[in-house]
């Protein structure tokens, strides 16, 4: 009886080992799959070119940024013709309607 129990438990703990080395070894060659898809998508990234993008996308930040330095100095020129624009209409209004009324 007791060399029953420990065939049984030699037969449970071989098959357990057998289906986890089983397992093991499809996990292990989902893994490298995935590592050869990474590694080639790293060679076709281009990844020896993001500095020089890195140095272009700054220059080109900076650009912008003069530009809108630039836009925001003419819109405030626009602004105080505006405002001279809207006093002379108003004078205007003002004196046509002194003249006409004579």
């Amino acid at each position: 009886m007791l060399w029953a129990l420990v065939i049984a438990w030699l037969a449970v703990v071989v098959a357990a080992t057998t289906w986890a080395g089983v397992r093991g070894y499809r996990l292990m060659r989902v893994a490298k799959a995935a590592q050869t898809q990474v590694e080639q998508h790293m060679i076709h990234s281009r990844l020896d070119l993001l500095p020089e993008r890195l140095a272009e996308l700054e220059r080109r930040q900076h650009e912008l940024h003069e530009v809108l330095a630039r836009l925001q100095r003419a819109v405030a020129e626009f602004m105080v013709l505006w405002s001279a624009l809207g006093v002379v209409r108003g004078q205007v209004a003002t004196a046509r309607g002194f003249f006409s009324s004579k």
